[in-house]
């Protein structure tokens, strides 16, 4: 009963606080209303890309489906009753006046929306990249007390709404609501989750056009990359190496990453994807195997968890004398990792802003697939050249202009730019097949492997590596 009580002293105190406005006409996401009068929500969403997430409209409240989870979420306008609705796993007052996070994604969608003041509480803290978010949690934002379980509860109980992970076992299901905007098959699809946080700010008119320009300019910059690149299209492997440790019984493993949304991400950059037989991750138990299926790739992305140097990366994927080797990606120096961006406790960006701004995340994955696509020249977001000893760029608080201002999308505005065609003779193309469309098909029954992941155990395995490799950096909850 204390529970109870507490969570709903907290949606109280959310209605209360809130201005209270006796009409519905133009509701704001800062007000209440004094009577249930019909259809409140004058702006609507409408999911288009995602495909883990739905919402419908009633007259005062909203009904969000995490289809993933199979959870209902019901957000009723502060000021009217709570709806009769049956199987609903939170009822949730919005618009909310303090919401929990336990993931910098979810944080970072919601500091695009601008509504970085309504978070109380963060988790993964010292992982976060944002410069605005980290000046908040000097003063405004409270860390989770992630050692002391009784104050993490109490913490949770006194926000309106804690968005959290479906790896926590022990949430609080009276207020907490699950987003897996990170298992969605697509990068836009990833990124109109903004418009299930919006949901509970009342921000629908904010998030459409937040989600409308990044689909436009993520549609422009694919129709420019296909156009310029259809016939010269690189081969692009996402990577990672695992040294041994106690998480993987001191056993090193490698790991070839197929996920949906990187499909469409290196296809829509005018380029091909390593696929090994349709799986969603191989994982390897040699180095010599591993090798084996990189040998007629282009370009490596490396994932690792572990932050080294070009020299070695090689080591560690057996590659013992670069001036020997035959793999196209050695010879050209096409290594990239994307951890360009980093907290000062080496928390990495590409964990935050590359989920909420698909658009953003394709014109830097076009910048290393095709290093010379803008004519004016193009400064990378996320991905780091290893090969060239691309430096680190850390981002502290000091770098905030305006701590309550929305978090603008980083990518340029692709109708603005020129682009230019590729030339087979550059040295940026040297190894790469030309007339090749398809992907590149690795037959895993040529050598051995660990295991085959599909989708949904790759989520779950990729989800409890990050958990696990929290005690070393913390990180937020993506699947790779």
């Amino acid at each position: 009963m204390k529970l109870i009580s507490a969570t709903a002293l907290a949606a109280a105190l959310a209605c209360s606080v809130l201005a209270s406005s006796p009409s519905t006409e133009g509701l704001q996401d800062t007000e209440c209303v004094s009577s249930s009068s019909s259809n409140l929500f004058k702006t609507k969403m409408e999911v288009k890309h995602a495909k883990l997430f739905s919402i419908d409209y009633h007259d005062n409240y909203k009904v969000l489906n995490n289809l993933s989870t199979n959870n209902t979420y019901v957000l009723y306008q502060c000021g009217t009753d709570k709806p009769a609705v049956d199987n609903v796993d939170a009822f949730i007052p919005v618009p909310v006046s303090s919401a929990a996070a336990w993931s910098t994604s979810t944080a970072m969608f919601i500091e695009a929306l601008g509504m970085q003041d309504r978070i109380k509480n963060l988790g993964t803290a010292p992982s976060i990249v944002s410069a605005c978010l980290q000046e908040l949690l000097e003063d405004v934002i409270k860390p989770f007390d992630e050692g002391n379980s009784t104050s993490v509860d109490h913490q949770e109980q006194n926000n309106t709404v804690v968005f959290n992970m479906p790896y926590d076992e022990d949430a609080d299901t009276t207020n907490t609501v699950i987003s897996t905007e990170y298992l969605e098959p697509s990068a836009l699809g990833r990124s109109e989750w903004i418009k299930f946080f919006a949901a509970f700010f009342n921000a629908e008119e904010r998030a459409n056009d937040v989600f409308g320009s990044i689909d436009s300019n993520y549609e422009c910059f694919t129709k420019k990359a296909n156009e310029e690149y259809n016939d010269l299209r690189p081969v692009v492997a996402w990577t990672s190496y695992a040294p041994p440790s106690e998480y993987n019984n001191n056993t090193a493993y490698w790991q070839i990453s197929f996920a949906d949304y990187k499909y469409d991400l290196v296809r829509d950059a005018g380029a091909r994807m390593l696929n090994t037989t349709g799986a969603q991750a191989t994982t390897f138990d040699s180095a010599e195997a591993f090798l084996d299926a990189l040998e007629d790739v282009d370009i490596v992305i490396d994932e690792s968890f572990v932050t080294y140097s070009y020299d070695e990366l090689l080591e560690h994927y057996g590659v013992r004398d670069r001036s020997k080797s035959s793999y196209s990606w050695v010879t050209a120096g096409r290594v990239f990792r994307p951890d360009r961006l980093q907290s000062v406790a080496g928390g990495l960006d590409w964990f935050e802003a590359p989920i909420a701004f698909a658009d953003a995340l394709l014109q830097d994955l076009i910048g290393a697939v095709h290093p010379k696509f803008i004519k004016d020249g193009y400064q990378p977001i996320w991905f780091r050249d290893l090969a060239e000893n691309d430096p680190i760029v850390v981002v502290s608080a000091s770098n905030c202009t305006d701590m309550y201002a929305a978090r603008k999308d980083p990518a340029e505005t692709c109708s603005a730019l020129s682009f230019q065609e590729a030339n087979p003779d550059d040295s940026d193309y040297e190894g790469v097949d030309e007339n090749q469309t398809e992907d590149l098909i690795y037959d895993i029954s040529k050598s051995e492997v660990i295991n085959d992941e599909d989708t949904t155990s790759n989520a779950v395995a990729s989800t409890a590596n990050i958990v696990a490799l929290a005690a070393i950096s913390v990180v937020s909850i993506l699947v790779f």
